[in-house]
């Protein structure tokens, strides 16, 4: 069975395109707009796998997986920081605070998803890989 993946973005276009991608490679997808959202849904919804912003309202990126971390149950849950954040040290930054991974924006529509794909257990993968 496909992931079930969280996308938290506050950016509609952005998030649209990352909810399309998922959506067609046959992932189920839940999106929500700000960080305090996206925390509430990940506790509520228990999704295989995250994409999360850093520069969003009512909670930033950094802040959201800092309360995620604190329960050990969420160490196990990948979280992706897809950013526009690209200054020298935002991606020591963002795995420091515990995100898995970290892909800057734009992002490559072609590999998206076999890039996040990567971060999933082979059971949950949505099919062939991706190019």
């Amino acid at each position: 069975m496909p992931a079930r993946i969280l996308i938290i973005e506050d950016n509609g276009d952005n998030r649209e395109l990352v909810r399309y991608l998922f959506q067609t490679a046959g992932y189920t997808v839940l999106d929500v707009a700000d960080g305090g959202a996206g925390l509430r849904a990940a506790r509520e919804e228990n999704p295989d796998l995250m994409v999360c912003d850093l520069g969003m309202p009512v909670l930033n990126g950094h802040e959201v997986m800092r309360q995620l971390r604190e329960d050990p149950g969420w160490r196990r849950v990948p979280v992706i920081a897809v950013t526009a954040f690209s200054m020298r040290g935002d991606r020591e930054k963002a795995l420091a605070s515990g995100f898995d991974g970290y892909i800057t924006k734009p992002i490559d529509p072609d590999a998206f998803v076999g890039q996040i794909e990567a971060f999933l257990p082979p059971a949950l993968r949505a099919g062939p890989p991706h190019a």
